[in-house]
């Protein structure tokens, strides 16, 4: 647009300047009339009185005709390089660039509101990560410190680019230095994994939850923690845990017990641990 501008204003003052140059060349040409007219009366008045003297003879004149004459044909060479449908031009090249204009000026607004919108959208993604994040966290803390009385807890790896950048999971058990969650033993590993699931299900809870001897490699009182930690939370789930610890198993509200017999499996249900068994198979 800015080239097109330019272009727009040299054509103006072209025109401009020739129209200028046709209009002064037509005063002068009408001023040299003017001029020859007064001359041609003066003559006649002269050779009148010089007659009346009795002179006779032709008093020699000035032909101010090819004067005239090439005044006439620049004149006509001007208003020939003029463009006769240069203002028809004007109009549409002017009404051209407002509509241009126009369209550029509402294609910069759809353009502003897009990035206005992927903005929020980018911003409520922001929030929403780290309202989650932080419960998450807060799970942590308290399930880990109630299990085995150390701390556990998250951290951002670069707080400027959540989105990119990574999630450390720290441990700290009773009088042991803290670590990641990568470089504790695999006893060590289990807990702190039970705990995160644990967290998340605060975070979305689940209608049901199954687990596979998750207490396996847990010693006597974290696993006993866990089945508190998992007795409380089933009141808005339900556990369905195989386990070979007694700990845990005595605070299920429903126990299947299977042992062999015969080379055949059998099953034992206890709808309560204070019950004795209602069937065999």
């Amino acid at each position: 647009m800015a080239g097109f501008d330019e272009q727009l204003d040299e054509r103006r003052n072209k025109e401009k300047k020739i129209t200028a140059d046709v209009n002064r060349f037509a005063i002068e040409l009408g001023e040299l009339e003017r001029d020859l007219k007064e001359i041609k009366t003066e003559e006649s008045s002269l050779k009148k009185i010089l007659n009346a003297f009795g002179f006779d003879e032709s008093i020699e004149t000035f032909d101010v005709a090819p004067s005239i004459e090439i005044l006439e044909k620049e004149e006509i060479s001007l208003a020939a390089s003029l463009n006769a449908i240069a203002p028809q031009r004007y109009v549409e090249i002017s009404t051209g660039y407002r509509e241009s204009s126009n369209r550029k000026n509402e294609l910069e607004a759809e353009r502003n509101a897009v990035v206005a919108f992927i903005e929020s959208i980018e911003k409520d993604k922001r929030q929403t990560f780290l309202d989650a994040f932080d419960t998450v966290d807060k799970e942590i803390r308290e399930i880990f410190t109630k299990m085995n009385g150390g701390n556990a807890w998250l951290e951002l790896e670069n707080e400027d680019d959540i989105f990119n950048a990574g999630v450390s999971y720290f441990i700290q058990f009773q009088n042991k230095p803290k670590r990641e969650s990568t470089s504790i033993s695999g006893g060590e590993k289990t807990l702190a994994a039970v705990v995160f699931v644990l967290a998340l299900q605060r975070l979305k809870p689940s209608p049901f939850y199954l687990f596979d001897e998750i207490d396996a490699h847990l010693d006597a009182p974290n696993a006993e923690s866990l089945a508190k930690i998992v007795e409380e939370r089933s009141k808005g789930s339900q556990f369905i845990m195989v386990s070979l610890k007694d700990s845990v198993v005595e605070k299920a509200k429903l126990i299947y017990g299977v042992y062999p017999k015969n080379g055949i499996s059998h099953v034992v249900t206890y709808k309560d641990k204070r019950l004795p068994a209602i069937s065999n198979s």
